[in-house]
């Protein structure tokens, strides 16, 4: 079981052992916020940082498209603004033969920054999935967007924190994921717009454990 009533808070360079990335995904000590601040982890040495925002041309692109994880295939509806939303490209860091017994509560970490603009709606989400289709688990779940960060005036959210209380006994597989995106009006659009692909958003995961 990867994750132990301890805290998992990626103290070395590598990732611990149990978990995986998917695009670009590292531990950091420390990131500076668009909003100007420098964010430090909130237990211990470093944080895990979702995709690289500092890896981009003075277009803002990236310079290595290949290196991110291609998620034109997810959608969500904007918790902020309920219009669907498209995902371009981002990262992704799971944790695989996760067991979390009834009762029990998953609790992490996590900032979400991002230094796009709208219509361009970058996204951060948790999911539970669990290791068969009929079994407990929990669906996508949007942590925030670039939405909800605008309408208040604000490019990052600060540390928070999520709870997730097992109704049931789970074995599966936890992600979580940051994406670009773009909001769609037209529901026949199967492919994000050049522009969604550019101003990676990050998201910033630290101290995660089960409790209960």
């Amino acid at each position: 079981m990867p994750l132990p009533s301890k805290a998992v808070s990626f103290e070395r360079a590598a990732l611990p052992a149990g978990f995986k990335a998917e695009g670009m995904v590292k531990t950091r000590q420390s990131i500076k916020s668009p909003d100007g601040p420098i964010v430090d982890p909130i237990s211990g040495q470093r944080f895990v940082c979702l995709d690289d925002p500092d890896d981009i041309d003075a277009r803002r692109m990236r310079n290595d498209p290949a290196k991110a994880l291609l998620l034109t295939h997810l959608r969500i509806v904007s918790p902020r603004s309920g219009l669907p939303t498209i995902g371009a490209d981002g990262a992704k860091l799971i944790c695989r033969d996760v067991q979390i017994k009834k009762g029990k509560r998953l609790v992490f970490a996590w900032h979400f920054m991002v230094w796009g603009d709208l219509p361009w709606n970058d996204f951060a989400c948790f999911e539970a999935i669990p290791d068969h289709q009929d079994d407990y688990g929990l669906s996508l779940h949007v942590l925030m967007d670039l939405a909800e960060l605008a309408n208040g005036g604000a490019r990052a959210s600060g540390w928070r924190l999520s709870t997730w209380t097992a109704n049931a006994d789970f074995s599966g597989t936890l992600e979580w994921t940051v994406a670009n995106g773009q909001v769609i009006n037209d529901p026949t659009l199967m492919q994000p717009a050049v522009e969604a692909f550019s101003n990676p958003p990050a998201l910033l995961i630290d101290d995660i454990r089960v409790l209960g």
